[in-house]
């Protein structure tokens, strides 16, 4: 635990010298604004803190140093031994090469995230393809066939219907999707207006439309899915947020990539940062929101005290909490229902060179219960060499692997790759686990919105309950992944600022 800052005296300053102060790119961030003068009147010695964060990821830290810049006391709770939440980079002694385990890409546009690397003295290097193999070096395995992606549009095993047989299962629907999204260009928010709730449906119904068979559409939107399950259970309006996302990104002039040493460093420097007191290992039993403060209890039974607090958890962490008074309706539905993306990992380091064995592809797209068998590359010093290989689990495979025990777990996938790949029978040797799903703290890798949920309660999540606030990558309202949670953190501490 960090060393307390003692002695925080009250801050009396306009918007200009908070910007000045905290040094915001408000230019990132156009909506907001309304920023009124912040006064810390005389604080009761019954406080323990201004602001008490709960978690201590990327919108956390985010909002904890734009609040601890501006004057005030802070304190983060932290269920874990570590800074990041779902920014979570291998130990270089577990899989060498240290791949990502949580975010990896940052994309040219992310520009809080550079901002913070820039300011915290990490350094972002070339991205580090994780489920993307390099040209050439894919095959598919479908039906307990091997395809190279040269020859599946006329493969006899192809069930899409016509228009598509052209297209990659892994990006067979992103077309349609491209040509029927509705939104306005480069409108970030507009995935949230009421006006396009007629397109918060399901993925399913557009694509049965569109003449999609159940097979097809399991093999375009239920094997390997990067988000969700099955198109049965995902709103197309996401994906037209993410498409329309991405066309932003495009348009940016940053240089993106991914962190030297690791992702991870990203957040341990912001903690760095962070000169008061950081409480790891402390999960949150329970949080009230009284007349004059709240009141955060932990696991423990330890009880802290703050005139408002910020809660960044996923809903699945939320969950285990109790949230007093209650949240209305529609954010209640959203903490309950609001699910993430189902992942799983078991990593290799490979013994032999497999694929000059049977002189096929290293990295493997199959419909089996290897997933995304990728062959990755994490040596900046040798760019060419395998590092080591992971099988990427998502949607119902990883659902279904995730129930079974560790070792049946590795068990099962490594026999998987060894039957259907004879060349990787002696050649994998297993170093380490990881299952997103069953962490409780994360429920997933990220959020996905089912059908009808965005209309239901996506303006609803971030709504404060009395003094308790909410922050986290499903608040955010213009970007995606690391730039989301740092967006959601910049937000609710700005928010705060407005109050205290």
């Amino acid at each position: 635990m960090k060393k307390p800052v003692k002695n925080v005296k009250s801050t009396n300053m306009n918007r200009r010298e908070m910007i000045q102060k905290t040094g915001l790119a408000f230019a990132a961030a156009p909506f907001y604004f309304g920023l009124n003068s912040c006064v810390l009147g005389g604080a009761k010695k019954s406080f323990d803190a201004d602001v008490i964060i709960v978690g201590a990821g990327l919108s956390g830290l985010n909002a904890a140093l734009l609040l601890e810049n501006a004057g005030y006391k802070v304190i983060i709770v932290e269920a874990t031994d570590r800074f990041g939440g779902r920014v979570h980079t291998a130990k270089e002694s577990d899989v060498p090469g240290h791949p990502e385990l949580g975010a990896n890409g940052i994309g040219g546009g992310y520009a809080r995230v550079l901002d913070a690397a820039q300011k915290y003295g990490v350094e972002i290097g070339p991205m580090r393809p994780r489920t993307e193999a390099r040209n050439g070096e894919l095959i598919y395995h479908i039906k307990d066939n091997f395809i190279l992606p040269a020859d599946w549009s006329v493969s006899s095993i192809n069930t899409l219907p016509d228009g598509y047989r052209k297209s990659l299962p892994a990006y067979t629907a992103w077309p349609l999707f491209s040509k029927l999204n509705p939104l306005p260009k480069m409108d970030l928010a507009a995935w949230r207006n009421p006006e396009y709730k007629d397109w918060d449906k399901s993925v399913y119904e557009v694509l049965k439309k569109e003449g999609f068979s159940e097979d097809a559409m399991k093999l375009a939107m239920g094997t390997n899915s990067s988000y969700g399950i099955d198109a049965k259970n995902i709103s197309i309006m996401m994906f037209f947020q993410i498409l329309t996302w991405f066309d932003q990104q495009s348009a940016s002039s940053g240089k993106g990539g991914a962190v030297i040493g690791g992702n991870q460093r990203l957040p341990e420097a912001m903690g760095a940062a962070f000169k008061q007191d950081v409480l790891l290992n402390s999960p949150v039993k329970s949080i009230a929101s009284e007349e004059d403060g709240v009141s955060v209890t932990l696991k423990d039974d330890k009880k802290l005290r703050a005139p408002y607090t910020l809660v960044t958890l996923p809903t699945s962490a939320l969950r285990r909490i109790k949230i007093s008074p209650d949240a209305n309706a529609n954010q209640k539905r959203g903490f309950q229902g609001l699910d993430y993306t189902p992942v799983l990992q078991i990593h290799y380091v490979p013994t032999k060179k497999y694929w000059e064995e049977d002189s096929l592809p290293p990295s493997m797209w199959c419909d089996n219960l290897a997933g995304r068998f990728m062959a990755l590359k994490n040596d900046l010093q040798n760019p060419d060499r395998v590092t080591s290989c992971v099988a990427f689990l998502n949607s119902t495979v990883a659902l279904e692997v995730s129930k079974m025990s560790k070792k049946d777990a590795i068990a099962r996938v490594t026999k998987t790759l060894e039957e259907m790949r004879p060349s990787l029978k002696g050649a994998l040797k297993f170093v380490h686990y990881w299952n997103w799903i069953d962490n409780p703290y994360a429920g997933g890798a990220y959020a996905y919105w089912k059908p009808g949920q965005i209309t239901d309660f996506a303006n609803n999540l971030a709504q404060p309950i009395g003094r308790i606030h909410f922050a986290g990558e499903h608040t955010a309202l213009m970007n995606r992944g690391m730039e989301g949670a740092m967006e959601s953190g910049e937000r609710a501490g700005l928010e705060i600022l407005n109050l205290i």
